[in-house]
């Protein structure tokens, strides 16, 4: 199957001079987290992030042409599976399909995971543990906790923990932005959190779908179709999340002899190779602790703070070990990480090995 036989033609765009309010409303009213940018010639420019404008220095009525993002592209003409490895690989949600470098269509994450066939995988096999926020929490303390875990979404909970829908960071956007769009002279969207303060979480969260555990991965394509996540439970309370790239990291290329490593955003080469051998020895250090270590997925961010962030998922098959470090620089970021993988697999390793000794002194009482 080709690119062009799933990509999205009609797509929602933005021209250089138009506004950082007005992007992050269109963003709001679409459900969308990124907007590609064209030229009068509709020629691609780049691509415009909710998460990028909301943690930078911009004002409500700054152009976004100082904001364009430089992506991968995505050729009408190319295979799906190609372009699942690079929309995984770019750590985008979405990627532009350019032809004569015009901007032709999109393909984003929901398009692909609509022709995948997960067989009999469950969501428990990729979901990450979920990060929660009280449905009575203001949404500046909301935002603060989006941006110390570096995520763009938060299950809504009551206070006595029952799921009561999700917060997103386009949502967030649109409230900073809207009464701002008017004047010049605003605060920069970073630190305008007088507009949030007062704000609670619950009036500005959205609904939600929700799972029970040992859901089959299959059932989800069309839920994907109406929402960026769905929300695993247990007694309605939330276990874990999945997005469609986490389905999609399931069905990535494999090798037969060992785990394929996947990473995004890490542009040095030579970093990249260094990172990739830390995590080779030590998927090698840890065989037989987890079983089948399927695939290994590293994103790494850069923060203004001139700190690099790195999260890794482990997709094994008996489900998703994840992790995070910063560091000054992504080496020692992949050092830190490493280690707390090391801890966390030594821990759930330790847990099965009591498990099945209880289990082994039950039996023969």
């Amino acid at each position: 199957m080709k690119v062009s036989e799933i990509m999205v033609a009609d797509v929602f765009k933005l021209s250089s001079e138009d506004t950082v309010a007005r992007a992050l409303n269109m963003m709001a009213d679409r459900s969308i987290n990124q907007i590609p940018v064209v030229d009068d010639n509709g020629k691609y420019l780049g691509m415009i992030f909710a998460k990028h404008l909301l943690n930078s220095s911009a004002q409500s009525s700054s152009k976004v042409k100082g904001y364009i993002v430089n992506t991968s592209i995505l050729g009408p003409d190319q295979d799906v599976e190609k372009a699942a490895q690079l929309v995984i690989g770019s750590g985008n949600r979405a990627l532009p399909v350019v032809e004569n470098g015009r901007l032709a269509g999109i393909v984003s994450e929901t398009d692909l995971v609509s022709t995948a066939d997960f067989g009999h995988a469950i969501v428990d096999e990729v979901m990450s543990g979920a990060i929660v926020i009280e449905e009575d929490t203001s949404l500046a303390d909301a935002v603060s906790k989006m941006r110390r875990y570096n995520i763009s979404r938060l299950p809504v909970i009551s206070a006595k923990g029952v799921l009561r829908g999700v917060l997103r960071i386009i949502d967030v956007g649109r409230i900073i932005s809207t009464p701002r769009e008017r004047t010049s002279k605003s605060a920069a969207i970073s630190g305008a959190t007088a507009a949030i303060k007062d704000v609670k979480v619950k009036e500005v969260m959205r609904r939600t779908v929700s799972v029970e555990r040992g859901t089959k991965l299959n059932t989800l394509t069309d839920h994907f179709k109406r929402n960026e996540e769905v929300v695993i439970v247990g007694d309605s309370r939330p276990m874990g999340i999945v997005t469609p790239k986490d389905a999609l990291e399931l069905v990535l290329p494999k090798k037969s002899s060992e785990p394929i490593i996947h990473m995004a955003h890490l542009e040095d080469g030579q970093e990249r190779v260094e990172i990739q051998e830390q995590l080779q020895r030590f998927l090698k250090k840890i065989q037989g602790k987890l079983g089948d270590v399927r695939s290994v997925v590293v994103y790494a961010d850069k923060h203004k703070t001139r700190k690099y962030s790195l999260r890794t998922r482990l997709i094994t098959s008996r489900g998703v070990i994840d992790a995070k470090a910063v560091g000054y620089d992504p080496i020692s970021a992949s050092k830190k990480l490493i280690a707390r993988l090391d801890r966390r697999i030594k821990s759930e390793h330790n847990q099965r090995v009591k498990y099945k000794q209880h289990r082994e002194t039950a039996r023969r009482m």
